[in-house]
């Protein structure tokens, strides 16, 4: 079990130290997740209301009486 765990830790490392790194990449793939961001707060946004808009629409109003 050790000598398994032991063999896919190495494999983990050499594959992740063919990885380079760039300490300005973020300045290229910043704007891309702040329009992502975005994109899925509109989205959620455009949700809510539709959700609001239709209870609003399809409610039943009871004006306070109970069926029974």
């Amino acid at each position: 079990m050790l000598n398994t765990l032991n063999i896919l830790v190495i494999r983990f490392v050499t594959l992740a130290g063919g990885l380079a790194f760039k300490a300005d990449s973020w300045k290229q793939t910043l704007p891309a997740l702040v329009i992502g961001m975005l994109g899925i707060f509109l989205v959620i946004g455009i949700i809510i209301l539709a959700t609001y808009a239709l209870n609003k629409i399809f409610s039943k109003k009871n004006d306070g009486e109970n069926e029974e």
